[in-house]
């Protein structure tokens, strides 16, 4: 496993004293009290969690935007307040920045940092992939209960990953080295499920020509995973339940009384509360099994997680059938952002692993895409820009529109060296401080406010665009300033200007 190195910011010799008693695991402590240099560090590579304590830091808040600029995967734990330093520099539950008050408790701060930490895990060892509100949701209860030896209730929709949440589970419990048996209750006839959850000995029935040993057995000191677990007989739930209880069971024709040590995730997508309403399902199994509920969010509700799997699904296609395809345009993205997924994460693997295999290399654009998910998707070559709005304040989301803003800058880059190697290099892309496109129409890059027309913080959606758009220019070129320049199109001085302004530091 990767290391998952805590750098530690800070002006405080008390919060050094009390950090370094902390016991990690596979993780080590940097202290710092220079901002560079613990930028320096955190950038590196290996850091997983940052704790920034703003205390003695006057330019707290270019720190903290220089730290959330930088590449990589990081959680940022600050101490101090969000509106202190003047907001809009994230949003709780994405899993990259998080506030705690100044005078936060060791033991607190402790657990919080080792959360994350386990959270990571999670994400490394059971393949959960996404870092949307829901799943860190998810996540933070699966590290929290996967050590406790307790039954654990998956719920959600079909496609959604209550498997890779129940493996997930097994890995990080400290049954890990004992055996990850799964059952489908849902697709085994009432007469073959009782054999295949306690097994039978052999002659127990016409056919049983050898003992048969059932999950109940194969799954001892380890876990045992019934799926679909809503699909049970309401006969078979009686024997089952008690089996639960004691640990006791007897195989199908047997007399003797076996035993197993084992723990129960059971996974369903059926609403089991209804079901016990209705009289389908045992209450005391419900509620044997309902010790802790982990609900898997359905795709539809974690939106901004689409682009993020497909490219994860389209890296595992890349390596396994060894193609060449290297992502996908703004038009298919849109497109695949726009479609409901009703078969969730189950159909975009799917539908990824078929555009691929078909597409062989190059970037997937929406017309490779099939068509029931153009159809929701609608003509995704629309000539208003892919942002997404808040429906309820009406605005558009900053990051959305930065993100789309150095996509579209980069197709006008493209464009315009393909005209030159067709016209010679007739084609200039030297700015006009006007703004205006001249009489001889060249095409000319320029960014909000370039001709030195200033704009207040705050002063509204496409100040905060820019802002938004010259950040996220410096995180993709990891800080250079000159980089993020050539990138946004305007000159170093122009850029330094701008990062005056918006205190990006």
């Amino acid at each position: 496993m990767p290391r998952n190195d805590l750098v530690l910011l800070s002006r405080q010799p008390s919060l050094y004293t009390e950090m370094a008693g902390w016991q990690l695991d596979d993780a080590e402590i940097y202290a710092y009290e220079d901002a560079a240099t613990a930028l320096s560090r955190a950038a590196a590579g290996s850091t997983a969690v940052v704790v920034f304590d703003t205390r003695s830091f006057p330019a707290a808040r270019a720190t903290l935007s220089r730290l959330l600029t930088l590449p990589g995967d990081m959680d940022v734990v600050v101490l101090g307040s969000r509106e202190a330093l003047g907001g809009d520099l994230g949003r709780d539950g994405l899993g990259a920045l998080r506030f705690l008050p100044p005078d936060v408790s060791m033991p607190e701060l402790q657990s919080v940092v080792e959360l994350l930490l386990r959270m990571r895990r999670v994400r490394a060892e059971g393949g959960i992939v996404g870092r949307s509100p829901a799943v860190n949701q998810m996540i933070a209860l699966i590290a929290q209960a996967a050590p406790l030896s307790i039954n654990i209730l998956v719920i959600g929709e079909s496609g959604t990953g209550k498997e890779l949440v129940a493996q997930a589970i097994h890995r990080l419990s400290d049954r890990r080295d004992g055996p990850f048996v799964s059952l489908n209750c849902g697709a085994i006839s009432e007469g073959v499920l009782e054999s295949e959850l306690f097994g039978h000995v052999r002659g127990a029935f016409t056919g049983a020509v050898a003992s048969h040993d059932g999950v109940f057995k194969r799954a001892d000191g380890g876990t045992l995973l019934l799926d679909e677990v809503g699909e049970m007989p309401l006969g078979m739930q009686t024997r089952f339940l008690r089996a639960l209880e004691t640990g006791e069971f007897t195989p199908v024709g047997g007399k003797g009384i076996l035993r197993s040590d084992l723990r129960l995730i059971a996974a369903t997508n059926r609403d089991l509360a209804r079901e016990v309403e209705a009289g389908r399902f045992r209450q005391d199994l419900y509620y044997r099994l309902r010790v802790i509920v982990i609900e898997t969010p359905p795709l539809r509700e974690r939106s901004e997680d689409v682009i993020i799997l497909a490219e994860h699904f389209l890296r595992l296609e890349n390596e396994e059938h060894h193609l060449a395809v290297r992502g996908f345009t703004r038009h298919a993205k849109q497109a695949l952002r726009q479609h409901t997924w009703p078969g969730n994460i189950r159909e975009l693997r799917n539908v990824v692993r078929a555009t691929a295999v078909v597409k062989q290399r190059g970037l997937i654009d929406v017309e490779d895409l099939p068509a029931d998910v153009l159809g929701h998707a609608g003509d995704s070559r629309s000539r208003f820009l892919p942002v997404v709005v808040d429906r309820e304040e009406e605005r558009i989301d900053p990051g959305v529109l930065a993100s789309t803003l150095l996509e579209l800058r980069q197709d006008i880059k493209e464009i315009k060296q393909h005209l030159e190697m067709l016209t010679g290099g007739a084609v200039s892309a030297s700015p006009d401080v006007t703004g205006a496109i001249p009489a001889d129409g060249r095409v000319i890059e320029t960014l909000l406010h370039e001709g030195g027309v200033e704009a207040p913080e705050g002063g509204g959606n496409l100040q905060a665009a820019e802002k938004a758009l010259i950040a996220t220019a410096l995180q993709a070129t990891g800080g250079n300033r000159r980089q993020a320049a050539e990138r946004l199109g305007i000159s170093e001085r122009t850029l330094y200007r701008k990062l005056k302004l918006y205190d990006l530091g």
